[in-house]
């Protein structure tokens, strides 16, 4: 490897850090505009919006302008897909509570891993809402329903987004200051690379299907 090859992928590396450190302290940036609890469900909408950009070979595009307008757009639809998630986890949380404090023995115990499971599945449904939002135009509860489609029926795909997140949890336990640049994007990108995949086949049988 020659110099001036070592100095071109030298650029190209430091141009995606500088993209991926960008793209995280925007989204940092717009869940806090929104307060926090209202901004962080369409400030995670605005980064899987440039990490689809991304992932289709988009990558020059302007970051704070695509992240800006697809926060506005998101910013109500969003926080109520937000609620509705957040009501499942409650409702689960509390029946998990009942169970753990009025059931003993071999049932409750596989009704406890049974419930710990829907947890899982939501959590993943809800990893899954953002980049099917950034690709899909579906009402509010077409989202939501796909979401869930996902995380129940592609299990290759499902454990290859927890590998994902199990790599950023590993990297940012190491250097926890990486939590302020790539805490977010980096797990953004990575499900929408993998979940890209994913829609491309699903899209591909709906065109055969409809031929």
């Amino acid at each position: 490897m020659d110099k001036v090859e070592k100095m071109d992928k030298f650029f190209v590396a430091s141009q995606w850090l500088i993209r991926f450190v960008w793209a995280n302290i925007i989204w940092m940036f717009l869940t806090v505009l929104g307060l926090g609890i209202f901004g962080f469900m369409p400030a995670t909408a605005a980064l899987f919006t440039v990490t689809r950009k991304w992932s289709q070979k988009d990558i020059d595009i302007a970051i704070w302008p695509t992240a800006w307008k697809a926060y506005k757009k998101a910013f109500f639809e969003t926080n109520i897909a937000g609620l509705c998630f957040a009501a499942v986890l409650v409702f689960l949380y509390i029946d998990l509570r009942i169970v753990f404090a009025t059931m003993n023995g071999l049932l409750s115990t596989a009704l406890y891993f049974f419930l710990f499971f829907l947890v899982a599945m939501t959590l993943l449904a809800l990893v899954n809402y953002f980049s099917v939002y950034a690709h899909f135009i579906y009402p509010l509860r077409g989202y939501i329903i796909q979401s869930f489609l996902l995380a129940f029926t592609s299990w290759k795909t499902s454990l290859l987004l927890i590998a994902g997140f199990g790599v950023a949890v590993y990297l940012i336990a190491q250097v926890p200051a990486l939590i302020l640049f790539i805490s977010g994007v980096l797990p953004a990108y990575w499900v929408m690379k993998v979940n890209l995949i994913r829609f491309q086949k699903m899209q591909a049988k709906m065109s055969v299907q409809t031929e």
